[in-house]
């Protein structure tokens, strides 16, 4: 059975188009140039790419639905408000995620993860003793990136990749937290030990590293909680 060119709506709009606009709100909010509850105009931002409003309302429909914007009745779009608590919420089940999915990893990594892993960890070393906080935690990100490409289970590996989405809102609370010689130094280490748990293969280890090394971030920020009084 044929499909008739009306069985679809806008059909012709380039997938990329939407998802360049898609990335550049996304960096914006990501990196606090848009600023929590700001008010984002389609016409505006469709000026800036020179198309329509179409593909704009694409990319923050999407961007909606991760939880970067808040889009009311009356179609008026926002940059969504972060919290506290919403932030030690991701922390929380990202722990949880990862711990499962580093048992999967560990059944299937390949010497040639373990190599690049290799790298990537003395380079975050590097990084991390120069105090270059806000290339650490790039690299930091890679790291875990290259473990969970190597989960078998895509659908847990695609879970991870939207929660963890989440947390990068939180960018610059994440900065501060590493800007502290202990917080930088434990997670160095703690990345060293969960790359020598993977040689050795050892389960145990690397599920109590993975919850530590989550904690980190988890811990302080329930620490600033209790000093603004949450």
């Amino acid at each position: 059975m044929s499909i008739k060119n009306s069985t679809f709506d806008n059909p012709s709009i380039p997938k990329t188009l939407s998802q360049t606009i898609y990335n550049y709100l996304k960096d914006a909010v990501v990196t606090n140039k848009l600023k929590a509850n700001q008010r984002i105009i389609e016409k505006e931002i469709a000026k800036i790419f020179g198309v329509s409003t179409t593909p704009v309302r694409e990319a923050l429909l999407r961007l909606a639905a991760e939880g970067y914007f808040f889009i009311d009745s009356h179609r008026k779009t926002v940059v969504k408000e972060i919290s506290s608590e919403e932030l030690k919420d991701i922390l929380q089940v990202m722990a949880e995620l990862d711990t499962i999915a580093i048992e999967h990893v560990v059944e299937h990594i390949q010497p040639e993860h373990l190599q690049k892993l290799k790298e990537l960890t003395k380079q975050m070393e590097r990084v991390g003793r120069s105090k270059d906080i806000e290339k650490y935690l790039e690299i930091n990100t890679t790291v875990h990136n290259k473990i969970w490409d190597i989960l078998p289970n895509k659908v847990l590996q695609r879970t991870i990749e939207f929660v963890h989405g989440q947390l990068m809102r939180y960018t610059y609370s994440r900065i501060s937290a590493f800007q502290e010689p202990a917080v930088l130094d434990r997670s160095i280490q703690e990345h060293k030990k969960i790359l020598r748990a993977l040689e050795d293969k050892d389960k145990r280890a690397l599920k109590s590293l993975v919850k530590s090394n989550w904690s980190l971030l988890l811990d302080k920020q329930q620490q600033k909680s209790g000093e603004k009084g949450f």
